[in-house]
């Protein structure tokens, strides 16, 4: 049996993290339950039939407790990736996307065009957050970003290709007009 022994001022500290956890976060309260009931006197399997829990997690609760008092109660904080995925805007995703995914050395791709697995790839592997390809595609709508089929860009080494092509394109124009 694990049992907690609290001295005066712990009790009188665990009295008010239970009133103020009451009213914010119920896995906060649960876990400063689970101390309170400890300290009656309790066993794990009796707290975890008191409060639906298995008893292991109860025992590694009062471990944590045992080792690190009450700082060993904090949880982290988890966001749903959605949410972090907020902090990146449409000029974001434009500066990533206009660069082939092989300009990436963590992707470790040979690919010039980008797919959604790519993409998650790259936010697991650059921005840790692990989301899915339907989180990806809302997000990116979210913000305004489309996709669409990449186009054919035809360039030539010759300094002059864009003058001399706006030049023929100008030429078609004048004879279909004629014609």
């Amino acid at each position: 049996m694990v049992r907690i022994n609290l001295n005066k001022s712990e009790l009188k500290e665990l009295a008010e993290r239970l009133k103020r956890a009451k009213s914010q976060n119920t896995l906060v309260y649960l876990d400063l339950k689970i101390i309170e009931l400890a300290h009656q006197g309790k066993s794990a399997p009796q707290i975890a039939k008191l409060l639906g829990l298995h008893a292991n997690t109860v025992r590694n609760l009062i471990k944590k407790f045992q080792a690190h008092r009450f700082e060993g109660l904090t949880r982290k904080p988890r966001g749903k990736p959605e949410e972090k995925l907020k902090a990146y805007d449409k000029g974001y995703w434009e500066d990533v996307l206009s660069q082939p995914p092989s300009s990436f050395e963590k992707l470790e791709t040979p690919d010039q065009n980008w797919s959604y697995e790519l993409i998650q790839q790259y936010i697991e592997k650059y921005l840790q957050i692990k989301v899915t390809i339907s989180t990806i595609w809302n997000h990116l709508r979210r913000v305004g970003f489309t996709s669409g089929r990449a186009k054919l860009s035809i360039t030539s080494p010759d300094p002059d290709y864009q003058v001399k092509r706006q030049r023929l394109e100008t030429l078609k124009n004048k004879q279909s007009m004629t014609a």
